[in-house]
């Protein structure tokens, strides 16, 4: 999907949760949509030309959108998606301090010129460094939307590393609640993923693991959570005892 033709969307204000304060820091309070136009289809002879909720409600089709998150947040609002996403996985920028490139190979005429050889030049397809404070700002509006996005039962994930997980972690009490009336917070889960080992220096340890946050919008036991299960392994089971009762253990 492709957009074109501003729209503007009034967003609400985050209550009194203020946790941590940066230069330039401001509130999302008007955000620009564009009407998302059909770029291509896959499966379906007869896809939708405006992806809103309605029209998808009951007969649903992935969609992939292409553009400026921000303003493709703000499409979803425009078109009703406004508290209707149950799940929310996001893999923002690591603010690693690394540009990120591919390589383009470039390929000449089919004619061979004496000590020529193709040419490798390396493209910039991201860059993952940032001022600190314009870093933050770019996650607070982001996050005040997809808050905005979020159903009442429904929980966002959050993959950071160590880079700025302590700074996301602050960002996202403000916005999604770490406490209300003493009721359960937003906050719900630190998931630690063991992801290898990598980049050991000679000053360091090295990284071995990333960090998933949890929230939920509503504070109470309203969100849906699935307790995730998996087999024990042989070696786990060889551990189980059984006690008087009948009932399994393990030291």
């Amino acid at each position: 999907m492709k957009k074109d033709n501003t729209t503007t969307q009034k967003i609400a204000k985050v209550k009194g949760r203020a946790m941590i304060h940066w230069v330039g820091k401001k509130p999302l309070e008007v955000v620009q949509s564009y009407p998302a136009q059909l770029c291509e289809s896959f499966g379906t002879t007869k896809p939708i030309e405006t992806p809103s909720f309605e029209a998808l409600d009951k007969n649903w089709s992935n969609l992939l959108f292409h553009g400026d998150n921000k303003e493709i947040l703000s499409t979803l609002l425009v078109n009703g998606f406004r508290g209707k996403i149950d799940l929310i996985y996001i893999d923002p920028p690591f603010d690693s301090g690394a540009d990120y490139v591919r390589k383009v190979e470039l390929r000449g005429t089919d004619k061979k010129i004496g000590g020529e050889e193709q040419n490798i030049i390396e493209q910039t397809q991201y860059t993952d460094i940032w001022a600190n404070d314009n870093y933050l700002q770019f996650m607070y509006e982001r996050l005040i939307l997809l808050r905005e996005l979020l159903s009442e039962k429904g929980s966002i994930y959050v993959h950071l590393s160590s880079h700025k997980s302590h700074y996301l972690k602050l960002l996202l009490d403000e916005v999604f609640g770490q406490n209300q009336d003493g009721k359960e917070s937003g906050f719900q889960d630190e998931i630690i993923w063991y992801c290898g080992r990598t980049g050991a220096g000679h000053t360091s340890l090295p990284v071995s693991h990333n960090v998933i946050f949890r929230y939920t919008k509503s504070f109470g036991s309203v969100a849906v959570w699935h307790k995730p299960t998996t087999a024990y392994t042989k070696e786990e089971i060889k551990e189980f005892k059984k006690d008087e009762d009948g009932y399994y253990y393990t030291r």
